[in-house]
């Protein structure tokens, strides 16, 4: 177990490397080490460097290889300015540690295949424990083409085989800063189809703060039990014309996603704050907090066919519950397709003055996609300052928002014990003993701020639960 040392101002590539006064000084001189496990390279603090940092050599899950710093000043800092895929690269290895580093990948035009932190395996088999956490990525620059493939942006960790099956266990993406990232912010994708399925495992996405994203947040394919929580994503599909959503699987079983915050997502092809998308089993979203997306709240949807493999099996038994949403606008929830067992149960939603939107948007029916199935709305709090309304949807639109006709009670739903506060016209009819809810100025005392607006930040989620009576978990 050897500490190395790098340094872009004191350093020298003919030093060995091993004490902070004989530091090496380049990263191609870094990228000529093979880590064993245990070993360290530390980046002086103040030192910046234009390239690519790409270790060779692995880790062991419990003795980690690290890259991280040293000394005092502004975090070391990786310029890949567009030259290279990623300005810190692991390919093909396992048990690494990379922490504490300044990151950014800005081209002259943007580009596909273009990262700022990049984990990826291909025909590698099963590689565990890599830990990503309080790094500051930002600046980029990744082509917002979504048709060009998903390889750009802050974060992303992959894992691929056709020869070899290949998936991650143990990844921890934690406490990092992401700002002004193109195309999605965080992204770890796996093997997605159901035919090879070999899902990763032990996926954490915890703690992040994502800011001005070029198109989807934070997406999870591949995997099997992971959990996104406690991040806070403020702003995207800024730059991203096609259909893109804030947190949200795809392909992933038993995927939990809570205690989040997703807020002023731009557009409305799709543009909601969460989504269950294709091909996911048993997701749930629970305490999560969602407010200002242009296209509303929640998107449940699958494929025109179930069990449309190899590709996709559908979507099946997603819960929503103990989730909190404000001034979220196009429509609150959206169901689309033939989803199946959808529990919507103890969720708040809220629209203030002058807003007019479906609660619920059933599509797929007139599409020829097919209805959903067995979907549950229990317990929910509905307080309307402006209107909600009940709808099916009927035609799409360019800008990726419907035509509509209200449609209270579809025999696919079943409501029970819910409370509509305030202006539904068309209300369902709900046969269940209403849930217990404050009243609509309750609500807004916790939720807006002195000008209407709604409060960002995890704490007015805390606020509303203490309110509930709900508990943190």
């Amino acid at each position: 177990m050897t500490t190395y040392y790098l340094d872009s101002i004191r350093g020298c590539d003919q030093n060995d490397g091993r004490t902070p006064d004989t530091p090496w000084k380049s990263l191609e001189k870094a990228n000529q080490l093979v880590f064993t496990p245990g070993d360290r390279l530390l980046l002086a603090r103040g030192s910046a460097w234009e390239g690519s940092l790409v270790p060779q050599g692995s880790g062991d899950p419990g003795l980690r290889c690290v890259i991280g710093s040293y000394g005092a000043g502004p975090r070391p800092a990786i310029h890949a300015q567009g030259r290279t895929e990623a300005a810190v690269h692991l390919r093909n290895t396992q048990g690494w540690v990379i922490q504490g580093l300044e990151v950014t990948n800005t081209g002259t035009e943007r580009a596909n295949h273009r990262v700022g932190i990049l984990a990826e395996l291909e025909n590698y088999g099963t590689a565990r424990g890599i830990t990503i956490r309080d790094n500051d990525i930002h600046d980029v620059n990744g082509s917002n083409v979504k048709a060009e493939g998903d390889t750009k942006g802050g974060i992303i960790v992959r894992a691929q085989g056709e020869e070899v099956p290949s998936r991650f266990i143990d990844v921890q993406i934690r406490d990092n800063r992401v700002v002004t990232c193109d195309r999605i912010g965080i992204y770890f994708v796996g093997e997605s189809r159901r035919d090879h399925w070999f899902p990763s495992l032990d996926v954490v996405i915890y703690g992040n703060y994502l800011e001005d994203i070029g198109g989807d947040g934070i997406l999870n394919i591949g995997t099997d039990g992971c959990v996104v929580e406690r991040n806070r994503l403020l702003g995207g599909r800024l730059r991203d014309n096609m259909y893109c959503a804030g947190i949200w699987p795809w392909s992933a079983d038993n995927t939990v996603i809570r205690y989040n915050e997703a807020a002023y997502y731009h557009g409305t092809k799709d543009g909601q704050g969460y989504d269950c998308d294709y091909n996911c089993v048993g997701t749930v979203h629970e305490y999560n907090y969602s407010h200002d997306n242009d296209g509303g709240y929640m998107l449940v949807c699958t494929a025109g066919k179930k069990n449309n493999m190899p590709r996709d099996i559908g979507t099946i038994a997603t819960r929503i519950r103990r989730n909190l949403t404000v001034n979220d606008l196009c429509r609150t929830f959206h169901i689309a397709g033939p989803s199946v067992g959808t529990r919507i149960e103890e969720n708040c939603v809220y629209v203030g003055e002058g807003i007019d939107i479906p609660a619920f948007q059933y599509t797929g029916i007139h599409e020829k996609m097919g209805a959903p199935e067995q979907v549950l709305i229990a317990r929910n709090i509905f307080a309307a300052r402006g209107t909600l309304r009940y709808v099916e949807a009927v035609d799409r639109l360019e800008d990726g928002t419907f035509t509509w006709e209200e449609v209270p009670n579809p025999d696919y739903v079943l409501y029970d014990g819910n409370a509509f506060l305030g202006n539904h016209p068309g209300k369902p009819a709900d046969p269940g003993i209403p849930v217990s809810a404050p009243t609509l100025e309750e609500i807004e005392a916790v939720v807006l701020d002195e000008n209407g607006r709604a409060k960002p930040g995890l704490e007015t989620l805390d606020a509303f639960l203490d309110l509930m009576g709900w508990p943190k978990s």
